[in-house]
């Protein structure tokens, strides 16, 4: 069974952020520390974890852009599990919490070819595409909740 839970001690903080690092920055051959950005402080972090073996199989983070907007972020899940249902788990869960926090939208800068993904899920492309890292680009999508 997958569980989503907050990482808590240190050793989980460092294979949650080892996991981002792993999924979303070695394959472009970025420095360890680039999986980490300003918002780390003041952001909420959540873990897909499967509990019998207790790995860590996705991670995402939550934070508040604005007033009323959440914003959410590092969404990433290891490509063993992918394609299985731990992304959309992270999407409802992340959603279910910003309701409790009170937002009244959700949104993410999602890259290119993650953009049906998010469509799916009810998420609407509100700009233009921009460069991110190297010749990926990322735009902003959100969603009322």
């Amino acid at each position: 069974m997958i569980i989503i839970v907050s990482p808590k001690t240190r050793d989980e903080f460092k294979s949650y952020y080892e996991l981002r690092y792993k999924v979303l920055r070695e394959t472009w051959g970025l420095q360890k520390g680039t999986e980490k950005d300003d918002y780390e402080p003041i952001s909420r972090h959540f873990m897909a974890v499967e509990e019998s073996t207790r790995e860590i199989i996705g991670v995402v983070k939550l934070f508040e852009k604005e007033p009323g907007v959440g914003w959410f972020s590092h969404m990433a899940v290891t490509p063993g599990h992918q394609h299985k249902g731990i992304g959309k788990l992270l999407l409802n869960f992340v959603e279910e919490e910003a309701k409790r926090e009170g937002y009244k939208t959700l949104g993410c800068m999602a890259r290119l070819n993650t953009t049906a993904f998010f469509e799916k899920a009810g998420y609407k492309i509100n700009g233009l595409p921009s460069h991110y890292i190297g010749t990926t680009q990322v735009v902003w999508m959100e969603k009322t909740i």
